[in-house]
């Protein structure tokens, strides 16, 4: 498919070609017309120097994060490197609303579980403790048996750079104490029952993790030639040998929830149980430290290939990626040493606040991508098409795009009856639509610019102001109230702290400049 070289009306849309240059978008009295909102965002950018007017349509698919910690003699994570500069500096544009997390953080890659770390310390940050438990039973059952003897994770933290890495597999080991010295809330007897009989036919770490997760959907499960914990471990060597206590706690979890376990073979359990599996999970007969913490996944990942055949539904649901932050945690030496017997609650907590979770930190100031989205475009490649709400959602959203795969063109819904436009107060901007219809404000999108890392729809401005009667909306108070509602999840940058002020300015402006419609 060619790129195309025109400004093209169609069926109440807008078809811009991929050649199609910013200064003929400028000139353009059907762009100014019928996408009010995008004209106005190309000459705020063009103003700003973020847009040049002899760039392509391309271009606007192509405006990254802005910071001005970038491009530095040590490269930022967003660059492939290990820090992140504006953390410890003043940013006057950075994100107000978080960080959005840029591909797979290094302490998740070293994890043998494959445990979202950073979600969970994400959790722990915003003080949702049981819900970061949760989170970590979805992974990982036997956390109290494995992470603070393992620590992959903390080796791999890119704090290591600083000497001051996070002590994840700490937090991670406190919260599975936390876990295991509550039975009744995490090892509860399911509320269903599948009515199958399963038999795990010895005590292997990958069988004794599918246990929980195939109990935990209803099943029943017998563990076949069942050892005491130091038994189970002793195959792995001195330093796996030493987890028996934890262990052990944790097959004691495990009745807690009904999990059977029998001195038997399953020859002799055959006439006891009407078993319709028998598994026997082992990842290699290879008996190291590394194969032992292999074994988890593996039983995790058989455990829900099995329920899924069942017909039960997995719930192992992956979390989000864009983040809050504490700076002034994020900026604190470490708070558990390697020497502290144990971690209490407060220091883990503190801990947690030192997580980047490896996101990007600057923000988005193209009012140009913020149009686009706010108009729903879609964008048509030599290969498909695709959604601004979903290419616009990544920190660096040209990634999504193949090295083989060219920009077409782009369809911009013409605005038609709305009051629509681009505001902009310093590192800010709102591009905006409203339609009212019989007196009352039927439709209603916002979008800021400058505020995270991508652009952010103001979905709390349309809940606050659905069906609004025009005759009584009231913009300041109405902007206040917006913002009252977005305040909670506010973590401004040292030097962001009049941004939030700027905000409910331009969400002012734009609900005057509907009223004036």
């Amino acid at each position: 498919m060619c790129k195309k070289k025109s400004i093209t009306p169609l069926d109440g849309a807008i078809e811009l070609g991929g050649e199609v240059s910013v200064s003929q978008l400028m000139e353009s009295p059907l762009l100014r017309q019928e996408a009010k909102a995008l004209a106005e965002a190309l000459e705020q950018d063009c103003r700003m120097g973020l847009l040049s007017p002899g760039q392509t349509v391309e271009s606007l698919l192509r405006q990254g994060v802005s910071c001005p910690s970038c491009g530095q003699d040590e490269p930022c994570i967003k660059d492939g490197g290990c820090v992140c500069h504006v953390m410890g500096h003043p940013c006057s544009t950075g994100s107000v609303l978080g960080g959005k997390r840029l591909g797979e953080p290094l302490c998740c890659q070293a994890c043998p579980a494959g445990v979202d770390l950073p979600g969970i310390l994400q959790l722990l940050r915003e003080g949702s403790v049981l819900e970061a438990q949760r989170t970590l039973m979805k992974f990982l059952p036997m956390a109290a048996t494995v992470c603070l003897a393992c620590g992959k994770c903390t080796g791999a933290c890119v704090r290591n750079r600083e000497g001051a890495p996070v002590a994840v597999h700490r937090v991670m080991d406190w919260l599975g104490k936390t876990i295991s010295s509550h039975p009744e809330i995490f090892f509860i007897q399911p509320s269903g029952d599948s009515k199958k009989w399963i038999a795990l036919q010895r005590p292997t770490l990958a069988n004794l993790t599918a246990a929980y997760y195939l109990r935990r959907m209803g099943n029943h499960v017998v563990v076949c030639q069942s050892v005491p914990a130091g038994e189970v471990l002793a195959p792995y060597g001195e330093r796996a040998a030493s987890l028996a206590g934890p262990l052990g706690e944790y097959l004691d979890d495990l009745s807690y929830m009904g999990v059977l376990f029998e001195e038997n073979s399953l020859e002799d359990l055959q006439q006891a149980y009407s078993f319709h599996q028998a598994l026997c999970l082992e990842r290699s007969p290879q008996r190291d430290w590394d194969s032992m913490l292999a074994e988890i996944p593996f039983g995790v990942e058989e455990a829900r290939k099995l329920n899924l055949s069942y017909g039960l539904k997995s719930f192992l649901e992956p979390g989000g990626n864009f983040c809050t932050f504490d700076r002034e945690g994020a900026v604190l030496p470490p708070a558990l040493g390697e020497g502290q017997e144990t971690c209490s609650q407060q220091a883990a907590l503190r801990e947690a606040s030192r997580c980047w979770n490896c996101s990007c930190f600057g923000a988005a100031a193209g009012s140009a991508s913020a149009a686009l989205l706010m108009l729903e475009t879609v964008i048509q490649t030599s290969q498909r098409r695709l959604r601004a709400q979903d290419y616009f959602s990544q920190a660096e959203p040209w990634r999504q795009l193949k090295p083989e795969e060219a920009l077409a063109c782009l369809e911009v819904p013409m605005s038609g009856d709305f009051c629509s436009g681009c505001l902009r107060q310093g590192e800010i901007s709102l591009c905006y639509a409203f339609l009212f219809e019989g007196g009352r404000l039927q439709v209603l999108r916002m979008v800021f610019a400058g505020v995270a890392p991508v652009p952010i729809r103001v979905t709390a401005a349309e809940r606050c102001l659905a069906q609004q009667e025009k005759a009584s909306l009231q913009p300041a108070a109405a902007a206040h109230e917006i913002m009252e509602h977005i305040r909670p999840s506010l973590c401004c940058m040292q030097g962001n702290e009049g941004k939030p002020l700027q905000m409910e300015a331009l969400i002012q402006q734009s609900l005057e400049a509907a009223l004036r419609s």
